[in-house]
C-alpha cells in the first residue's frame, strides 16, 4: 500500500512562483499525499492562488491566512496538521522533479535512514548549476560541523522525527540547520545522490537579504555541533572554526594559517577516511574566501597537507589559481558572476 506523504509548504507573498511550485507537487508520480500550504499572512495574490489550487485538487489543504508570524511558526503549524507516514518539505518558489517523492520514499525504506535530502539544481540566476552535497551518513555528519548539510526544501523524514522534534524560534533563519544538528543525535541522516529539486535563486530570498542575521545563528549552531561531537575548542579555535565557512573574505594571512592548523587538528582527530576527507575539503572553501591574499593564498593552498587529503580536482586547482590572480572578494559582483557561469569552488 502506498505510503501517505504530508508536504509542508510555507507561503509568504510567493505569487510569482507559487503556481509552478504547487503544480510540481501535484504532478508527482507518487500521488498519495496531502499538500499543506501554510499562508503566512501574505498580502499579494498568494491566498487566491492557493484557494484555486484547493478547488481543483482536494489533496491541497490551505492553512494559516492570519498575520505574518514567520517561517518557524508556519512550519510548526503545518507539522501539527500533518497526517502522513512521511513528511516532506517544499518551498513556494522551487520546483520538485516528478519522481522526487517516490525516489525519497524508496531511499528511506531501502536504507533505514530516517531523514533524507537530495542534490538539487540551482536556477534563476546565471546558468543552471547542479549542487552535489555530501550524501553518505559519515560525510554528512562531518560536514555538519561546518554548515547545514541537507537542502531544506528537499527534506523528507519519517513521521517519528517530527513527533520528537520541532523547529525553534530562537534559531530562525537557520532553523533547518538547528533541526539537523539535533536530529543526528537520535536519527540517521543522508542525502539521495540524485538531483530531485530545482532550487530557484532570486533577490527576494530571506537567505540573501538577511545573510548577516542568518550567519549569527549559524555560528552558534556550528559551535554547538562541535561540542555535541565531543570537541572542546578554545576561544581562538572557536573563532577559526567559524571562519571556515564565513560569508566574507579573509584578508589576514594569520587567519588562513590558523584555519589550516585547526582543520589539520580536526582531520587528525577523525577516525574514518571519509570523515578526514570531508574535513580536508573545507580547506578549498577557506582558500576561496582568502583570494584577496593573492599569491600567498595560492602558495599555502597548494603546499598544505590538506590539499592532498582533500583529493582536490584539477578544476578546483584552476579555480583557486584564477581567484588568486584576480584577488576577488568573496561574494563580490565579479565573484558571483564567475560562480554563476562555471566557478566550481
Amino acid at each position: 500500500m502506498a505510503a501517505r506523504v504530508s508536504v509542508v509548504m510555507p507561503c509568504y507573498n510567493a505569487a510569482p512562483w507559487l503556481e509552478a511550485a504547487v503544480d510540481s507537487v501535484l504532478g508527482q508520480t507518487h500521488g498519495d499525499f496531502e499538500l499543506l500550504a501554510v499562508d503566512d499572512g501574505s498580502t499579494d495574490a498568494t491566498p487566491r492562488i492557493l484557494a484555486d489550487a484547493a478547488r481543483r485538487d482536494n489533496r491541497v489543504r490551505v492553512l494559516g491566512g492570519g498575520k505574518n508570524a514567520g517561517i518557524v511558526a508556519a512550519l510548526n503549524q503545518g507539522l501539527d496538521q500533518a497526517r502522513g507516514d512521511y513528511i516532506a518539505r517544499m518551498d513556494a518558489d522551487d520546483i520538485a522533479l516528478p519522481a522526487r517523492f517516490a525516489r525519497q520514499i524508496r531511499f528511506l525504506e531501502e536504507t533505514g535512514v530516517d531523514l533524507c535530502g537530495s542534490w538539487f539544481r540551482e536556477f534563476g540566476a546565471g546558468l543552471p548549476r547542479d549542487v552535489r552535497w555530501a550524501h553518505s551518513e559519515v560525510a554528512l555528519r562531518t560536514a555538519m560541523l561546518f554548515q547545514s548539510t541537507l537542502c531544506h526544501p528537499t527534506l523528507m523524514a519519517k513521521r517519528q522525527v517530527f513527533e520528537r522534534l520541532r523547529y525553534r524560534e530562537g534559531y530562525a533563519l537557520a532553523e533547518d540547520y538547528d533541526l539537523y544538528a539535533r536530529a543526528y543525535r537520535y536519527f540517521r541522516l543522508a542525502n539521495v545522490p540524485e538531483v530531485l529539486l530545482r532550487y530557484r535563486r532570486h533577490r527576494a530570498q530571506a537567505s540573501q537579504a538577511r545573510r548577516d542575521a542568518m550567519e549569527s545563528v549559524t555560528r552558534r549552531i556550528r559551535l554547538e555541533m562541535l561540542e555535541a561531537q565531543g570537541y572542546a575548542p578554545n576561544a581562538e579555535e572557536r573563532r577559526l572554526h567559524n571562519l571556515v565557512r564565513a560569508p566574507h573574505s579573509l584578508h589576514e594571512e594569520r587567519d588562513l594559517k590558523g584555519t589550516e592548523a585547526w582543520l589539520l587538528k580536526l582531520h587528525d582527530a577523525m577516525g574514518d577516511d571519509e570523515a578526514r576527507r570531508t574535513v580536508a575539503q573545507q580547506w578549498i572553501r577557506v582558500c576561496v574566501r582568502s583570494a584577496p591574499l593573492g599569491r600567498r593564498m595560492w602558495d599555502l593552498y597548494i603546499s598544505s597537507p590538506l590539499h592532498g587529503a582533500a583529493a582536490a580536482s584539477r578544476i578546483h586547482d584552476l579555480d583557486l589559481r584564477l581567484l588568486s590572480i584576480l584577488k576577488l572578494e568573496y561574494r563580490s559582483p565579479a565573484f558571483e558572476l564567475l560562480r554563476r557561469f562555471g566557478l566550481s569552488a
